[in-house]
């Protein structure tokens, strides 16, 4: 009598966490009428954990579940932003001399670069990446330095892997003073992030166009598109991205959903005073993300999950028991 029902209960157990499997994945989709809307895709933006970067903190497991750790044979190279279950944003020049896509991973819900090779939960959470798409316009400059990445397999969503949200526009975040960058990179210029490789965090204000241009004392260069980027930092230089950053989000929050406004791209140092971070201003490449993902939607749903796999083999054996 125990066998059997220990029989049925595991297979109750399985159909329902298959279930949810799929509701979950019911929910990743392009807003309804996405055309006219501000928002990429639904749901997005939103954590479970209430909330290294030069002037930042240890971050918490799931706290910035968007997170994506772009490695290229078996290190950290640049970060990422989780944009739904197949794609991830990044920075085009992470891609200037390697660009090959069988030779990278995209490693999500991990909170450390160099995670043990021994867990399940980082093999399981690995993905292979199919292709890499640089913005045509990209010419190896700071400007229009984005790119996105196909995964090969959908990523299985959970309290700790979540993507984040895009807006059309993101000019009301001009001369805010608490978004935030996350990232694996050097805590200070030329010094790297300590053992055990935790992801860090750091509160940066947004720096309206013009006094950017000014601080960064390159008119001539700037001028050329102030609209393609953000300036994030502190006039101090206390808080600042740094290298091993790029790629990685610039995210502000806005009614309780977190927004990627910015992708790490370049800077004049780390942490020089009056020299903040420049970051590619994610809303004047919405429509490119957009049609991309639009025009990929139609990718069929993963394989169901081994668990699902085994109640065929489940079922008839708690039935000849129960006989």
């Amino acid at each position: 009598m125990g066998a059997r029902v220990g029989a049925l209960l595991l297979a109750q157990l399985l159909v329902r966490v298959e279930l949810g499997r799929q509701e979950f994945q019911d929910q990743d989709q392009l807003f309804a009428g996405f055309e006219n809307s501000s928002l990429l895709t639904w749901p997005c933006g939103r954590h479970k954990i209430e909330p290294r970067v030069v002037g930042g903190k240890d971050s918490e497991l799931g706290r910035w579940p968007w997170q994506v750790s772009l490695r290229r044979g078996k290190r950290h190279r640049c970060g990422a932003s989780l944009l739904n279950r197949r794609w991830v944003l990044t920075a085009a020049h992470c891609f200037e001399k390697h660009s090959d896509p069988s030779k990278w991973t995209a490693q999500i819900g991990e909170l450390s670069s160099r995670p043990s090779s021994w867990k399940l939960w980082t093999f399981y959470h690995r993905y292979r990446v199919k292709d890499i798409i640089i913005y045509p316009q990209f010419s190896g400059t700071s400007l229009k330095d984005i790119a996105l990445l196909k995964l090969s397999s959908s990523v299985t969503y959970n309290k700790y892997i979540q993507p984040i949200c895009v807006l059309t526009s993101s000019s009301e975040f001009q001369n805010r003073t608490n978004c935030w960058v996350t990232g694996w990179g050097d805590i200070q210029e030329d010094q790297a992030l300590p053992p055990p490789y935790i992801l860090h965090e750091v509160p940066v204000s947004i720096i309206n166009n013009s006094q950017c241009d000014y601080l960064l004392h390159q008119p001539s260069f700037l001028s050329n598109d102030l609209n393609d980027m953000i300036c994030a930092g502190s006039e101090d230089g206390s808080r600042d991205a740094c290298k091993g950053d790029s790629g990685g989000p610039l995210a502000c929050e806005k009614k309780g959903l977190w927004i990627q406004v910015g992708i790490v791209s370049w800077g004049s140092g780390c942490g020089r005073p009056n020299r903040p971070g420049v970051y590619t201003n994610v809303s004047v490449y919405f429509n490119w993300i957009r049609m991309l993902l639009a025009h990929s939607h139609g990718v069929p749903r993963p394989a169901p999950c081994r668990p699902a796999l085994l109640l065929p083999l489940l079922w008839p054996a708690s039935l000849l028991q129960l006989a």
